[in-house]
């Protein structure tokens, strides 16, 4: 795995789709900010400046639509297994997002481009919450900071994330 991290870019999927030709299978950019964050059907994604993690994951040469409901679940499993070493259970929800106590922390967009039958990359974006209190637009929104006492910093628990997030090296 490749990470690369900005302090701002507009949207790391973005990234990734305007870049993929030159970039390896299973880089990963993360933003301390997006200017302009989205989820599902085009919704902005609100995160305060180095407060969440803004992540996405790409995997390039993906031979079989089945490969991608399979990185999906892997995904989410890695996200809930991060939340769960800090005492937090995390359920999915269909089509996008991770809540605790019914509010949402965590919600992930999956962009795809595909010739015949290779998808030529395959972008997984993660929105987590982590250091975020106020939401402007999400009355039903939560964060790792409004569940629990944080002992770190956002970077190291971003490197805690990656750690359980190993599993998506065998794609």
């Amino acid at each position: 795995m490749t990470v690369l991290t900005f302090d701002a870019l507009p949207s790391t999927n973005d990234y990734l789709k305007q870049h993929y030709q030159s970039l390896n299978h299973l880089t990963i950019v993360r933003a301390r900010y997006q200017t302009a964050g989205r989820g599902q059907f085009s919704r902005q994604w609100e995160s305060n400046p180095n407060e969440n993690f803004l992540v996405s994951f790409l995997f390039k040469d993906i031979q079989h639509q089945d490969t991608i409901k399979t990185l999906e679940r892997t995904m989410i499993q890695c996200c809930q297994k991060f939340l769960s070493s800090l005492g937090i259970t995390a359920t999915w929800k269909l089509p996008n997002d991770l809540l605790v106590n019914g509010q949402k922390i965590c919600g992930m967009l999956i962009e795809t481009k595909q010739q015949e039958t290779t998808f030529d990359y395959v972008i997984i974006g993660i929105g987590m919450n982590i250091l975020q209190s106020h939401f402007l637009n999400l009355s039903h929104a939560t964060s790792l900071t409004m569940l629990i006492p944080l002992d770190q910093d956002i970077d190291q628990l971003f490197s805690k994330f990656l750690e359980h997030c190993s599993p998506l090296e065998s794609f």
